[in-house]
């Protein structure tokens, strides 16, 4: 009995001293190291910028305190690898499949067919077609693409404890994209029709085999001549840490294996960012994963012709060594909204817009930055003044932003939206965006009967009054009353 109770107590007070350890250690030996992309807590203070008592000062405390517990690094890795090694759970924001593949947590959604309402599919696409129509309308190509998740093209190796949807957000994208002629590069297609490993196991991300294979797609879409990369040298070696893997294992983890091009910079100019070294570890730094100062990317090429205009988001950096070899010049950038106002007319220039599947939402959250083509508004009845409807105007020194939400009431999945400017001498008439800018009108919640878009402050002086039509196949076209005024 007394050996018992004194291993009893034993294991106690180690589990105690280990529990207390980083604890009693915080004070000398913070943990500096964030968990994946994200910045660690920075200290509270106790004042807020307008120099009040921070209301929030102890959740601010808590957040720092444990971001920065000593040892924080080794206690996530220890006790994910006993839920996904052991219990074969979730860890984390992580999947655990089988083969070594791991997945994101943030697809799950698409993955077991939680799809977004009808109306805001069409958003998404009626989105993307104006900005085709605004490039092909400038004597310029355009083509989008969605760069699937992983378990979009190896859903074999997703857990069985998650179903596989019928339909998803992408599916559903496709059907719509076709259906209004949007030149659109099929990636879940081009992908699954490979017999390769195109994406990383411990990465959210192709690897760059893959992204290979999805530049010669976005080419072919593009009718543009590529270069042909068939015999071009590459070593294949485990020594890629996977950003998943990061997230599972931050103290130590499991290395990818990964495909390593052996390309030629030597006619390669790189205008932005500014970074040291060669034009070889300059790009691999662009190609890394810290994603650091890559959100504008700027480079020209006197061996190559034509000039692209591209939107990216962290698949696209797989594509860099290809893009810049087979363009004079390339802009390329990881913001969104994406801007076309740099889009010069008849210049010869391919503006591609890419994005994963996980994200295709964030298309609709902020309107495409470039100015709405003036076009006929359809014949409507007005139907009065609604209190459901929402009206800003921003006027700049260089644009007008109009923007608001009006009644659902008025709309049917295929509505589309006109928004007309009149002032005493002047009327024209434009198709918005069918976009709410939910941050900037302050909502909570996002609404799919938004409309977005910009003109330039180029009108004749005057204050101008704004009306909205909404196309209804259902019951007639709706127009709105004076949704609101703006002077210039």
């Amino acid at each position: 009995m007394n050996k018992n109770k004194a291993l009893k107590t034993a294991y106690i007070a180690a589990f105690l001293c280990v529990c207390m350890t980083p604890l009693c250690l915080w004070p000398f030996f913070k943990n500096e190291e964030p968990i994946g992309k994200t910045e660690l807590a920075p200290p509270p203070s106790v004042t807020d910028e307008s120099g009040n008592i921070n209301a929030d000062f102890f959740s601010d405390f808590d957040d720092y305190f444990t971001e920065h517990l000593t040892f924080r690094s080794q206690l996530v890795t220890a006790d994910n690898f006993l839920k996904s090694q052991l219990f074969d759970a979730d860890a984390g924001n992580v999947v655990t499949g089988s083969d070594g593949y791991i997945f994101s947590k943030e697809t799950l959604n698409d993955y077991v067919g939680k799809t977004f309402s009808n109306r805001k599919i069409k958003n998404i696409a009626r989105t993307v077609k104006l900005m085709q129509d605004k490039a092909v309308s400038t004597g310029n190509n355009f083509v989008f693409t969605v760069a699937p998740n992983k378990n979009t093209v190896y859903p074999e190796y997703m857990p069985t404890r998650y179903t596989k949807g019928e339909a998803s957000n992408l599916s559903l994208l496709t059907n719509e994209l076709d259906k209004l002629g949007v030149n659109y590069t099929d990636l879940k297609a081009v992908l699954q029709s490979q017999d390769k490993q195109l994406y990383l196991k411990r990465d959210t991300h192709w690897n760059n085999l893959g992204a290979l294979y999805g530049f010669n797609a976005i080419m072919e879409s593009l009718g543009k001549d590529s270069k042909d990369y068939n015999g071009l040298e590459y070593t294949y070696e485990k020594r890629w840490r996977g950003d998943l893997d990061k997230m599972l294992y931050p103290s130590g983890g499991i290395l990818d294996n990964q495909y390593y091009f052996n390309h030629n910079y030597d006619n390669l100019s790189i205008l932005m960012p500014r970074l040291e070294g060669d034009n070889c570890s300059a790009m691999e730094e662009l190609m890394g994963d810290s994603e650091k100062k890559d959100s504008l990317i700027k480079t020209r090429n006197l061996k190559a012709q034509g000039n692209l205009l591209m939107v990216r988001d962290s698949f696209g950096r797989a594509m860099l060594p290809f893009l810049v070899d087979n363009y004079r010049t390339t802009t390329i950038t990881r913001s969104q909204p994406f801007s076309m106002t740099s889009l010069v007319p008849q210049s010869n220039t391919d503006v591609v817009y890419e994005i994963v599947e996980r994200n295709l939402g964030n298309i609709v959250k902020s309107a495409p930055v470039m100015e709405a083509m003036e076009c006929d508004a359809p014949k409507a009845d007005v139907i009065g003044i609604s209190d459901r409807n929402l009206f800003n105007a921003d006027v700049t020194d260089s644009y007008i932003k109009i923007y608001g939400v009006l009644d659902e009431r008025y709309f049917t999945d295929d509505s589309r939206i006109f928004v007309i400017l009149s002032s005493e001498t002047e009327s024209k008439s434009y198709e918005a965006f069918p976009v709410c800018e939910t941050e900037l009108l302050g909502l909570d919640d996002e609404s799919d009967y938004g409309y977005s878009m910009t003109v330039s402050r180029n009108l004749p002086s005057g204050t101008y009054s704004v009306s909205a039509v909404v196309t209804n196949d259902s019951n007639g076209n709706k127009g709105t009353d004076v949704l609101g005024e703006f002077t210039i």
